[in-house]
């Protein structure tokens, strides 16, 4: 009987443990969605695809949702600049993690250029792998 009490004692535990992980993930998910109604937000995948997009960045740039989610980020640059050294540099910067900030030219709906201020912030997990880009923006001043 010892036995099947200590059993039922780990697994109250791992169920306690997965209580809190649950609790977490809601809080963090509530922070994101926060952090999101208020800025403008854009979430990539490591290869570059558009994963989620704010409210704030679809109003800043004049899309919709559906015209972004799923495509890459080249269709916000000017194909020039998808085609040069300095682009392919940057993605390999963010790959390997590290953060790039800057002022960089992007494409609205209409295809005009509009200088935005960004801060492409590589997302960790284990052992260091980035496992999704955060794009903060804001407008830059002319």
């Amino acid at each position: 009987m010892a036995f099947f009490g200590k059993k039922k004692q780990a697994l109250q535990a791992a169920l306690d443990k997965l209580e809190v992980a649950e609790k977490r993930i809601i809080e963090l998910e509530a922070d994101f969605e926060a952090i999101k109604e208020s800025s403008a937000i854009l979430v990539l995948t490591p290869d570059g695809l558009i994963d989620r997009v704010s409210d704030a960045f679809l109003a800043l740039l004049g899309y919709k949702a559906e015209e972004l989610t799923g495509k890459h980020h080249r269709v916000l640059c000017e194909k020039a600049y998808t085609c040069s050294e300095e682009y392919i540099v940057f993605w390999r910067s963010l790959v390997i993690g590290v953060a790039q900030n800057g002022r960089f030219l992007n494409l609205d709906a209409s295809g005009q250029g509009v200088w935005l201020n960004a801060r492409y912030l590589p997302v960790r997990i284990n052992k260091g792998m980035v496992r999704r880009i955060i794009v903060v923006v804001e407008p830059a001043e002319s």
